[in-house]
């Protein structure tokens, strides 16, 4: 009797500040070539105010007006995991915490990929409006020059993509980085949506991440107790690391997209 063949499998996976979905395009591209299994489609949305998106930039960019976003251009009705990164993870919670009665039964998975799950305090949500102040009056390069080192080790610079980060930072609207520096700030604590976590989830980070270092993560699987299988990963890099060494996260991956459809 034939083995029955894989179900279909979305996997909706959210950029990174102040990058957009191209980010992502290892991932697609192993997604398409069939090596994150049979079935598995990658789609990679650009947020608001960048890149292919429709959607003009807000003066803020809050996490649940993303999610909003994301959620109303979701395609399909077959199962989904959602991956984020960093900022890309703050939304990913905030979808969480908006599915309905109606997208609820379709999600499968969880990864969040160097991110967190708490609140900026006072001074993180001070330090966030002083870099929007000082995008609007600078742009898009004297960030760039601070963030490329905390986004990637030096031995990941260098090449395409250190080349591909570049193209994304300088192709952002300063209007549209500054507002989602303002949205960043006033984010929820979202420890309560991994609470109540009932499905998989795998948090993955770099142990060399300067802005969300292995520490925030080992919260984030503490936290989501409840969960039916939980995995900590951590890989050689810093901001980026899934994207420095795919070598390593995208069999992970694999492995993991294989329990979500069970």
């Amino acid at each position: 009797m034939a083995a029955a063949k894989p179900s279909s499998l979305r996997l909706l996976a959210l950029h990174a500040f102040p990058l957009d979905g191209r980010m992502w395009g290892v991932v697609k591209a192993a997604a398409t070539s069939g090596q994150l299994g049979e079935g598995v489609a990658l789609t990679a949305p650009d947020f608001r105010g960048r890149g292919a998106s429709k959607r003009a930039a807000e003066p803020v960019h809050a996490m649940s007006l993303l999610a909003k976003d994301v959620l109303e251009e979701l395609p399909g009705d077959e199962p989904f995991v959602v991956m984020g990164l960093s900022m890309g993870g703050y939304v990913a919670l905030e979808l969480l915490a908006r599915l309905g009665p109606e997208l609820r039964p379709r999600l499968k998975g969880l990864v969040l990929c160097d991110s967190r799950a708490n609140a900026d305090d006072d001074a993180g949500q001070g330090r966030r409006h002083e870099a929007a102040a000082a995008i609007e009056a600078g742009g898009m390069d004297p960030l760039l020059a601070k963030m490329l080192p905390q986004f990637l080790l030096p031995s990941s610079r260098g090449g395409a993509l250190e080349q591909l980060v570049r193209t994304m930072f300088l192709a952002t609207p300063p209007a549209t980085a500054a507002a989602d520096q303002r949205g960043m700030a006033e984010r929820l604590d979202r420890f309560d949506v991994l609470g109540t976590l009932t499905v998989p989830f795998l948090a993955a980070v770099g142990d060399d991440d300067p802005l969300t270092p292995p520490s925030a993560s080992e919260q984030m699987v503490d936290a989501a107790g409840n969960a039916p299988w939980v995995e900590l990963l951590t890989l050689p890099g810093a901001h980026l690391a899934p994207l420095e060494h795919p070598e390593e996260f995208l069999p992970k991956l694999r492995a993991f997209l294989d329990r979500c459809r069970g």
